[in-house]
């Protein structure tokens, strides 16, 4: 199965970079190709196309806990999709464009492996508990590309 995994993130705000560290732990350690983007615009689809599965690593913005890890299918963020501006799309909102504009050519798999985080100032290093997180991260994208 062809698989690819993007890593999301912007490596200027501490914790917001946690996607493009997961990537960065994977590549050249598993059976995919990896790759990374500072946004989710349409780059995410343009990225993706071609492959059977896709697994993205981003930073989640919630209330719960930092460091706590989610694995969303693109179902899950359909639940919020909204349309944000053609200079800022969302995850969801590129995603759906990409199933209406090239269908079969979409992977037919998409996981999300989002971390929430506790803080997106302006930094180079990631808040503890986010740290914490990145190991148990690429574990759990090694054992979804391990899945078939």
């Amino acid at each position: 199965m062809k698989t690819i995994v993007i890593g999301i993130g912007n490596p200027y705000l501490s914790d917001d970079s946690v996607g493009l560290r997961v990537a960065e732990e994977l590549r050249g350690k598993v059976e995919a190709d990896v790759d990374f983007l500072t946004s989710t615009d349409f780059d995410v689809v343009g990225k993706i196309l071609g492959y059977d599965r896709a697994i993205i690593v981003d930073a989640i913005k919630k209330i719960n806990e930092a460091g706590k890890i989610h694995i969303l299918n693109v179902d899950d963020l359909f639940v919020s999709y909204k349309f944000s501006g053609s200079h800022s799309l969302d995850l969801a909102t590129s995603i759906k464009m990409g199933y209406e504009i090239f269908g079969d050519e979409m992977p037919k798999d998409i996981k999300i492996v989002a971390i929430e985080v506790e803080n997106i100032d302006f930094g180079y290093d990631c808040s503890e508990k986010v740290k914490e997180a990145i190991p148990r991260a690429v574990e759990i994208v090694k054992r979804l590309i391990e899945s078939s």
